[in-house]
């Protein structure tokens, strides 16, 4: 699915569309970060949910094969739909997605 945004307003953004239904209320549910050396097989996996904060070395979602990631969780208001953002680097470029 590709990333749609409303209309850009300085100093905000542009506000998010569920790439489902295409409604903007779109509500953070979960955040991950995962950060490692280029190609290392270890590194940091931090999960921050409901108030909770929660570490471990477990990269198997990270959205990048190489580098750094980050994942954002997110439900819609206005179907079932849980989309998720994705930052991903790769060869010196960042990619964004949303699944």
């Amino acid at each position: 699915m590709q990333l749609q945004f409303e209309s850009y307003e300085e100093g905000f953004g542009g506000e998010l569309k569920c790439p489902s239904c295409g409604f903007n209320y779109l509500h953070h549910q979960k955040v991950e970060v995962f950060e490692r050396g280029e190609d290392e097989d270890k590194g940091l996996h931090v999960t921050v949910e409901n108030g909770v904060a929660k570490t471990d070395t477990n990269l198997s979602g990270n959205p990048s094969a190489r580098r750094h990631g980050l994942l954002i969780h997110f439900s819609c208001e206005g179907c079932e739909a849980n989309p998720v953002l994705s930052l991903s680097q790769h060869k010196g470029s960042t990619w964004v997605d949303l699944n």
